[in-house]
């Protein structure tokens, strides 16, 4: 008689766990046996001596007690795989061969090949921390989670770092920015991913906003690290300096486009909104009726549909623009516009209304901070103030001061 195969399983550890098995979803019934087939899958094809998976388990239980839980657990694994799924040799235990492919074993393959096509899956699997949902009470478990965290968020950053080099040097400049943004929305501190993102941006044209970015990462490595940035930063931003234009056009305050006509002389004026959430948008377009004048209203979910239509139109007359983007950082979206144009009177939407993001929004050029929750009459009364030349900053910010 053949030998039955054992069914072939999907484990995913990069985030959530997941198990899927040729019918779909498998439920495990318990966290640590979730975390017991997760160990067994990463430190495959290496058996595990029953003394070290009951300590990393069932470390605090009576030893007698620990071995019984770990019968049981190795019990109900084999029912929810089938029962030629773990290999058993005295005190070693093991995964059957070819039983499960893993995530996070498959991104260590991938980086060893190297390729760009290989870098990007490996890029792509990286969904958040190792077993983020895994949560196990012993000593052993958690030294152990905390190891294999690190190493595995270091393979998933070189990987988007290098991809990021590659796209670069291939000419794909907005894929390279794209991986290095990633790659420090994963880990803010690894300088050569920020330094990637200055290459990046440099070669879009877009030096200001690199020298800005420069800014802010040397007073992120003086608040967490305590230090400046190294040699081949310093030296990065010492050629974009001596590359870039010795005075930038200031921004103009008071030179606000003047609205267009129509054939039949109606005073008109475009407004751009720019927020992923379509209420708001929705919200924003019935306070923009209200103004004493008509109104041409282009939206953007996103920063390359908002850049776009900035483009089309270049006569635009204000833009309303939400500070957190889902493709983009809102501050670089508003560095970028008035990079463009200057004299585009361009007001700040936030959920938030920390005096650091207000400070950093107008030192960039905003005219207007208005936080989401403002009663429409008062957003309403803000953007008459910016459209006539004022400054807009709620009162209760200022209060703050």
């Amino acid at each position: 008689m053949d030998t039955l195969r054992p069914p072939r399983f999907s484990l995913s550890l990069l985030g959530t766990f997941a198990l899927t098995g040729p019918d779909g979803p498998v439920n495990l019934p318990s966290k640590k046996l979730a975390g017991l087939l997760a160990y067994l899958a990463l430190t495959e094809p290496a058996p595990q001596p029953r003394d070290k998976l009951i300590t990393l388990f069932w470390g605090s239980h009576f030893e007698v007690q620990a071995r019984q839980n770990l019968r049981k657990a190795l019990f109900r694994l084999r029912h929810a795989l089938g029962p030629d799924a773990l290999v058993n040799v005295g005190e070693v235990i093991s995964l059957a061969p070819g039983l499960v492919t893993c995530d996070a074993t498959r991104l260590r393959g991938l980086i060893r090949e190297g390729s760009r096509a290989s870098l990007a899956e490996a890029a792509g699997l990286y969904n958040g921390r190792l077993l983020s949902d895994v949560n196990i009470t012993e000593d052993a478990w958690s030294e152990w989670l905390d190891v294999e965290r690190h190493r595995v968020e270091t393979l998933a950053v070189d990987a988007m770092v290098s991809l990021g080099e590659q796209e670069l040097q291939a000419g794909n400049h907005e894929q390279a920015l794209e991986s290095a943004s990633r790659a420090v929305a994963v880990n803010g501190l690894r300088e050569d991913a920020h330094r990637l993102i200055l290459k990046a941006l440099a070669a879009t044209g877009r030096k200001a906003e690199a020298l800005k970015r420069y800014e802010d990462l040397i007073a992120l490595l003086k608040r967490e690290l305590n230090t400046e940035p190294d040699p081949a930063t310093n030296s990065l931003v010492a050629e974009l300096r001596r590359t870039q234009p010795s005075s930038v056009a200031p921004i103009v305050k008071s030179a606000l486009l003047q609205p267009d006509r129509r054939d039949d002389g109606e005073v008109f004026m475009k407004v751009l909104i720019v927020d992923d959430h379509a209420l708001i948008r929705q919200a924003l377009q019935t306070v923009l009726k209200q103004l004493q004048r008509e109104t041409a209203i282009f939206e953007a979910p996103n920063s390359r549909e908002a850049i776009r239509i900035v483009e089309e139109h270049p006569d635009l007359g204000l833009i309303l623009l939400d500070i957190n983007l889902p493709d983009r950082d809102g501050f670089s979206v508003l560095g970028e516009l008035r990079d463009r144009d200057a004299t585009i009177p361009i007001i700040i939407l936030s959920g938030s209304d920390d005096q650091d993001i207000v400070k950093r929004a107008f030192r960039l050029g905003a005219l207007g901070f208005i936080p989401k929750n403002t009663e429409r009459e008062v957003m309403l009364s803000a953007i008459e103030l910016v459209l006539s030349g004022g400054i807009y900053i709620p009162s209760e910010i200022l209060g703050r001061e």
